[in-house]
């Protein structure tokens, strides 16, 4: 189905009540709209995301012999989120990530750095920023000690 970019005046998908220009597209987030008025992030692939997505397509069509639908996960052979975010966690505790990052990330599914905050909708950053706030209520002190 084909797709064009998302009006610069359309209220931004993101929810954050302000117009598209002014508030993701500002940041480098694009939207598409459908035919059938479906608007969904539009993501860059690197060369090297492209092979990736070009491998799992054949992997599918060997399995299950024919081409994947809308419907179809793209990586159809992989654990279970759960399995995989459980994961994560353990790998995160282990490096010694603050526990208010791993809480922030098992509460919203996403990771917020420095690098990628600029990415991120407002929205998803309230999101974040509030599950780091809970956080710090529930756990630390004023002065930022852990509460016994």
């Amino acid at each position: 189905m084909a797709r064009e970019k998302l009006s610069r005046n359309a209220p931004c998908p993101c929810g954050s009540g302000k117009k598209y220009k002014v508030c993701c597209l500002k940041k480098g987030i694009e939207y598409a709209e459908d035919a059938g008025g479906t608007i969904r992030q539009s993501v860059p692939m690197t060369d090297e995301v492209a092979e990736v997505f070009r491998v799992q397509r054949e992997k599918f069509v060997e399995r299950f012999g024919r081409e994947p639908g809308p419907d179809d996960p793209v990586f159809f052979d992989m654990p279970h989120p759960e399995h995989v975010e459980a994961a994560m966690v353990a790998d995160m505790q282990a490096a010694g990530i603050d526990p208010a990052i791993i809480y922030a990330f098992e509460k919203t599914g996403r990771l917020v750095t420095a690098d990628n905050r600029h990415l991120i909708p407002e929205r998803d950053l309230a999101e974040w920023d509030a599950a780091i706030r809970e956080y710090e209520q529930k756990h630390r002190g004023p002065g930022g000690d852990t509460l016994t």
